[in-house]
């Protein structure tokens, strides 16, 4: 609707055009006109200014709606990898790679181990197990999950902290989903499932819903979000391990959704993880229980539950990637993706073209009972994980221990440390955690 100019009312009429002024003759007299004449011309000027009025409210919509579109188009185009507000970094990525490898250099060994461990935590405050895990252990990152985070003004509070005691900042991180993964529930009540975004078949309500998240997130000082889940669902949902956590059972639907939601988040400045690869829509087995046995055929995995991950990869939309447990023989027939270089190195980085920071799920679960924890970390960076999710105070030092003899022994590279290393650093500075000769 167009605004009414000021001092009109409901109902008014603008008043006609004021009389064209009289002519004067060449001799500088008043020119006359006769009564007839004088009411034909107010009657031309009348019914020339009502014929205007739909073509000026035309014109006014017709210019309101592309002002729309471009606010749209700008919004969307003006992202950096979908983050309106990550500093742009200047000069190349070689320039940038370059600094990266020499900032971590200068790192000692198990610096670098620690920027690659995500911790966990009890309680809601900045504890001496945060203590000791942010600045005696050097980790990259936490996980918030329901317990620890209690109400806005704590949870702030909380992070402040953990970023101010913080030699290198974390990534801050929860498990926002919605519905019956809902890390927000003690702050914003129900959210929607993914389930029921996409039963609206509309993708820009699951935009809104990211760029909801992403402000609540966002205030919190929570910067990464390990969703959306981009399981194609290929199963009945009373049978389905996600259930309502999934936002279709077509590969696009899930990309359109998934993706729209991720653009959403990641226009608050706060970094998405797409999981669970390399799929969890089929399973009716839980992996915090047990290893599920995934069957389908290359062609059929190609087609159906790569296919959103492929997509949006393309798109360059994502920052990271989380991997699940479970057997896959069609590619691996001996180890859980997660513990597979060849699920992660081969098909997810090499076949898919994904060059970014890579996490695990949680090291913990059943699926994963054959081995120890720290045979479980090595085994982890063995196969190309850049983030193992996740240990508490306790654990770390172990962890820690482990993967440095593992280097001692050869058992990983170096090399293979330092390139997660780059990859974590990279993605900080990309959405303004870490400051670079190259952030604005």
């Amino acid at each position: 609707m167009q605004a009414r100019p000021p001092g009109q009312h409901r109902g008014m009429v603008a008043a006609p055009p004021a009389a064209p002024p009289a002519r004067k003759g060449v001799d500088g007299r008043r020119a006359g006109y006769t009564r007839r004449q004088r009411a034909i011309i107010w009657t031309a000027a009348l019914v020339a200014f009502v014929a205007a009025i739909p073509l000026a409210a035309s014109l006014v919509l017709q210019i309101n709606q592309q002002q729309a579109q471009q606010s749209q188009s700008a919004r969307r185009s003006s992202v950096v990898g979908n983050v309106t507000t990550v500093p742009k970094l200047q000069g190349s990525g070689q320039q940038l790679a370059r600094y990266l490898k020499e900032r971590v250099q200068q790192m000692t060994l198990d610096e670098e181990i620690g920027q690659m461990l995500v911790g966990a935590f009890y309680g809601g405050s900045y504890s001496n197990d945060l203590q000791a895990m942010v600045v005696n252990d050097h980790v990259g990152s936490v996980i918030l999950y329901g317990g620890n985070i209690q109400s806005m003004a704590q949870t702030e509070a909380m992070d402040a902290a953990i970023q101010a005691h913080a030699e290198i900042p974390l990534f801050i991180s929860s498990d926002q989903e919605g519905g019956t993964v809902n890390r927000l529930l003690s702050i914003t009540g129900y959210r929607p499932s993914a389930e029921e975004i996409a039963a609206t078949n509309d993708p820009n309500r699951a935009y809104q819903q990211g760029v909801d998240d992403g402000k609540i997130l966002a205030q919190l000082g929570i910067n990464l979000n390990l969703a959306p889940v981009v399981d194609v669902q290929t199963i009945s949902d009373s049978a389905s391990v996600l259930s309502t956590r999934m936002f279709g059972t077509t590969p696009d639907k899930v990309t359109a959704f998934a993706g729209a939601y991720l653009e959403g988040m990641q226009s608050q400045n706060v970094i998405g993880c797409v999981k669970h690869w390399p799929g969890l829509g089929w399973s009716s087995v839980d992996p915090h229980d047990s290893l599920p046995i995934f069957s389908r055929s290359k062609a059929d995995l190609n087609s159906i539950d790569f296919a959103p991950y492929r997509a949006l990869i393309a798109k360059g939309d994502v920052d990271m990637v989380m991997v699940t447990h479970e057997l896959v023989p069609a590619y691996d027939p001996t180890m859980p993706s997660s513990l597979s270089p060849i699920l992660i190195d081969q098909v997810l980085r090499g076949e898919l073209g994904y060059q970014g920071v890579v996490v695990t799920d949680g090291l913990h679960m059943g699926a994963l009972a054959r081995w120890t924890t720290a045979q479980i970390a090595v085994l982890a960076v063995q196969a190309g994980n850049d983030m193992l999710l996740s240990f508490t105070v306790d654990e770390i030092p172990g962890i820690i221990a482990a993967l440095h003899q593992a280097v001692t022994d050869g058992q990983i590279t170096k090399a293979r440390i330092d390139q997660s290393v780059q990859r974590i650093l990279a993605l900080k500075a990309r959405y303004g955690l870490i400051q670079t000769p190259f952030s604005n």
